[in-house]
């Protein structure tokens, strides 16, 4: 199985959403029985996307998750929330430097509770922590971060060495998946490298287009 996960950070409004999704129509024609389509959109859309892919073959995903269950924490969302719509969810994006404690604790919890937690590293030496079965390890290659738009191009042989370092530290069983600047221009390489079990998208994603591409280079 092959993941590619729209991460759309705080961006997009309903009249983009709306046309996001009807820029997206075409996706059957890229999509095949390896690949799985997944969306995470801000907390707040995730209703409005809910019934606008309720008859596509797009999974949704929350972009964080409270450590706590449920209870008085206000402006948080909690595992119960994002279930109710959610198969996914990420955690511990670099963007929100979260500890490794903290990490693992919305790890447990959406294990807990039927959520497929998309945990994001960058240290490849934190992925024997952040590894358990049932999880999707998604790695933030620092030196290929995109940046307000901006894509850092990088040797795809050095993604693969990092890929293969680690991979050496994970079960055979492990999903892993590559986030840093993918997009259109770079997507043939990943796509090749067979260590990877799919990517997170981040900028390159808001546009339908472009995302769709990115899709079908698997």
């Amino acid at each position: 199985m092959k993941y590619i996960i729209a991460n759309w950070k705080m961006n997009l409004t309903l009249e983009t959403l709306t046309k996001w999704v009807k820029g997206i129509t075409d996706i059957k024609k890229v999509l095949k029985d390896n690949k799985k389509v997944i969306l995470a959109p801000s907390h707040i859309h995730i209703s409005l996307i809910h019934e606008l892919t309720n008859e596509t073959e797009i999974d949704l995903c929350g972009q964080d998750v409270s450590p706590e269950k449920q209870g008085a924490h206000t402006g948080d969302t909690g595992v119960l929330q994002i279930k109710e719509f959610c198969e996914y969810c990420i955690v511990g994006h670099s963007e929100r430097n979260e500890p490794e404690e903290l990490v693992i604790q919305k790890r447990d919890l959406c294990l807990e509770n039927g959520i497929i937690p998309i945990i994001c590293f960058v240290d490849p030496e934190l992925v024997t922590k952040y590894y358990k079965e049932g999880v999707i390890l998604a790695w933030e290659d620092p030196k290929n971060i995109s940046k307000d738009g901006k894509y850092n191009e990088k040797d795809p042989s050095e993604i693969i060495s990092g890929v293969q370092n680690i991979r050496s530290a994970l079960p055979e069983k492990a999903t892993l998946i590559y986030g840093g600047s993918v997009n259109k221009e770079n997507i043939e390489d990943i796509s090749k490298i067979d260590e990877i079990d799919g990517v997170l998208v981040g900028h390159a994603s808001l546009d339908p287009e472009h995302f769709i591409y990115i899709i079908g280079a698997y």
